[in-house]
């Protein structure tokens, strides 16, 4: 029952789209995991240039504040600041600012602040606090009464720094508006402590700025001071003024605390990536929030394209390779046929040696197929002529047979002659023993002598024609049997050719083996370079991501080398695959060649036996034609004893007074015809035992030819 079986062009073609995909897979993954982390680390570096740019602003802010505050805190106006500077530490309710009198160097302040609010929108108000409780502003609104500038924040912010400038925290200032103040000292000519300057920040101003930013869609900037107070939200600026526990991000708080400078935190349920800076003017830490979305578009966009493209490139190389493929192997899918249909007919009994691989190709398959027909040629030959020989041995076997049957007939004959040629000689010895006695019959009994001696010559002529006859067919078998022995000479010649013909088959078959090995050595080596390749195209896009938009034109170029050196490696691993499968088919054909060998090998030991039994035959047939020249001897002197016996017979009938005289001497001649007589029964048995030994010799022989005849008569060959 013929088994199911896939095509190697088939399973070639489905490990070619299995290998693919599986390098769209890893091609799919790498470039996900590159570009994550690419957009993870951009929008970290974007993030961090957004908050330095941030942060250099609120520097040159607050700088140019800190200059303004100067200029203002060392105008002679303000260092002429004396007691008589209005002050609300006694007074109450609302005192309203325009309605008392005002002392000129109050209002020198007042023109000098009024002037400073004017040229800068920035400022939400400017002023000085005294040392006597006074106070000195911008604001033309209403005071309440009991305020004492000495007793606020800003102002024991401004003596700490001893003349220097110095930033508050948030507050709520006297004009309604939650601000930052930029605070310092001021000192009169003589370099006498006289009160504190500030210039307040309202927090909207900080959050318009920090509003500037983008990072992307749905990104937003908080600014939180030292506290953790949230002094801008540019999502909700009802957060302004709380503290980032309250702002409903539980992970905001650690991520302040926090050395790293970046996480991923949860706000209003949604993932966002947060970089944290910290501006070292202010202590403000500004925190920059990302949505995973926006932080990964471009990641999202850049892997539907690349799955987009493996995935067309992987349809075209598996449609071409397959056609390659079914077209490279379809001389191997022939061979592998004409092995397979050959295989199943010398299995069965019927092998056609007349067929031929019809194969135009120049590669090594060809090489393969050219040979096999080259071997297949020379079988043919070799089985012609092992049917002719077998025929030849046929017919040698049959005229070994006949003349075997006929020697065992003729030494039947001379064995009941030889007998009744001992019964004649006792009877004639019992004659001469009673001759003595009765001399009277003797005379009688001469003409019974004389027809019994004709006889006996007669029987005599005919075993000696019978042997002689007997000695030409041991001539002819022993010719017969020199053909066999000169035919096994030639079939053992043929043998030897056909496995010398099968070992040099076996060394070009070896010398193939060998030069795909070395295609398999250099495949390997090609698919190394495309490895080395793909690495430096992967260090070359890398290196073309860190320049940026100057970096593009090469990031291209790297991308086209990579593709080259993936489609390198593609057909190297194709390549191999398709040298293995020839390794294993050439593999195939050297177990099958020595094979053959083994089986000539074989054929060459059983007709070196059978022409050793063709030897034996040849000597027995020596030793019969031995034992007949024997007999023929005997029967020549049997043949002249009778004669002598007639002789004696007519020379009694003309003396018989001369018998009595005789009577000795012929007693004499019967013990020497009895004594060769016995030699001749010898000689018949040794007759008989060789030719019931050339008999079995013959049908040894005759079923050996028949075992050679059986398996050469598998094969059919070219008329």
């Amino acid at each position: 029952m013929a088994k199911n079986t896939i095509s190697t062009s088939s399973k070639l073609t489905v490990a070619l789209t299995a290998i693919i995909l599986v390098m769209i897979a890893v091609s799919s993954v790498t470039t996900g995991i590159f570009f994550r982390k690419n957009s993870l680390e951009n929008f970290y570096a974007s993030a961090q240039a957004a908050l330095s740019e941030f942060s250099d602003a609120i520097s040159m802010f607050f700088s140019a504040k800190e200059i303004e505050l100067n200029v203002f805190a060392e105008s002679d106006e303000v260092k002429a600041a004396d007691e008589t500077i209005h002050s609300f530490v006694n007074e109450v309710g609302d005192i309203q600012i325009l309605g008392y009198e005002k002392s000129p160097v109050e209002e020198d302040i007042r023109k000098i602040c009024k002037s400073f609010a004017r040229n800068d929108g920035d400022i939400a108000e400017i002023y000085i606090g005294t040392k006597w409780g006074g106070y000195a502003t911008n604001f033309d609104s209403s005071m309440s009464g009991g305020y004492d500038p000495r007793k606020r924040g800003w102002y024991e912010t401004a003596s700490s720094g001893n003349g220097k400038v110095m930033i508050t925290d948030a507050f709520a200032s006297t004009v309604g508006a939650t601000v930052v103040g930029i605070t310092r000292s001021a000192y009169d000519d003589e370099g006498e402590f006289i009160g504190n300057t500030s210039i307040e920040v309202s927090l909207e101003t900080l959050t318009k700025i920090l509003g500037g930013m983008n990072l992307g869609e749905g990104s937003f900037f908080m600014m939180v001071q030292a506290d953790g107070t949230i002094l801008a939200d540019t999502k909700s600026s009802a957060n302004n003024f709380k503290n980032v526990s309250e702002a409903g991000i539980p992970e905001l708080k650690g991520l302040l605390a926090s050395q790293s400078g970046a996480g991923v935190l949860n706000v209003d349920g949604g993932t966002y990536f947060a970089q944290t800076l910290k501006n070292q003017r202010t202590g403000y830490e500004i925190v920059a929030f990302s949505p995973k979305a926006t932080v990964f578009a471009a990641f999202y966009k850049t892997i539907r394209a690349t799955i987009t493209v493996c995935a067309l490139i992987a349809v075209i190389i598996i449609l071409v390779v397959a056609t390659i493929l079914r077209k490279a192997l379809l001389p191997l899918k022939i061979i592998r046929n004409s092995l397979v249909d050959d295989a199943k007919e010398i299995s069965q009994g019927r092998a056609d040696l007349s067929k031929r691989i019809e194969i135009k190709s120049g590669t090594e398959i060809g090489d393969v197929a050219d040979s096999f027909n080259m071997y297949t040629d020379k079988l043919q030959d070799i089985i012609r002529s092992m049917k002719q020989s077998k025929n030849t041995l046929t017919s040698a076997g049959s005229s070994l047979r006949d003349g075997t049957a006929e020697t065992a007939s003729v030494i039947s004959q001379i064995t009941g002659n030889i007998k009744e040629m001992e019964r004649g000689l006792s009877a004639q010895t019992a004659s001469v023993r009673q001759t003595s006695s009765a001399m009277s019959q003797i005379i009688g009994s001469i003409g019974t002598l004389e027809q019994l001696v004709q006889k006996q010559s007669s029987i005599v002529q005919e075993a000696s024609s019978e042997v002689e006859q007997m000695i030409g067919n041991i001539g002819e078998v022993t010719r017969s049997i020199d053909k066999m022995a000169a035919s096994f000479g030639t079939l053992a010649s043929d043998a030897e050719k056909g496995a010398n013909t099968q070992s040099r088959l076996q060394s070009q078959i070896a010398e193939i083996e060998n030069q795909s090995n070395l295609l398999t050595e250099a495949n390997t080596v090609i698919a190394n370079i495309a490895e080395q390749t793909n690495l430096l195209a992967m260090n070359a896009a890398i290196e073309a991501a860190h320049a940026g938009e100057s970096g593009k034109g090469f990031a291209v170029v790297s991308d086209e080398i990579r593709k080259l050196s993936e489609t390198s490696t593609s057909q190297s691993k194709t390549i191999g695959d398709q040298l293995k499968s020839i390794q294993e088919t050439i593999t195939a054909v050297v177990v099958s060649t020595q094979d053959g060998v083994q089986g000539y090998t074989d054929l060459a030991k059983q007709i070196r036996e059978t022409d050793d039994l063709v030897q034996q035959i040849k000597l027995a047939m020596a030793e019969q034609h031995e034992g007949s020249v024997q007999i023929t001897g005997a029967l020549k002197n049997l043949n002249e004893s009778s004669h002598q016996v007639l002789k004696a017979s007519k020379e009694m009938s003309d003396g018989s007074r001369a018998i009595v005289n005789e009577i000795d001497s012929l007693q004499n001649e019967s013990s020497s015809i009895s004594q060769r007589m016995g030699e001749m029964s010898v000689g018949a048995d040794r007759i008989g035992k060789t030719g019931k030994l050339l008999s079995e010799i013959s049908g040894m022989m005759e079923r050996s030819i028949h075992e050679i005849g059986t398996q050469v008569d598998q094969f059919k060959v070219a008329e």
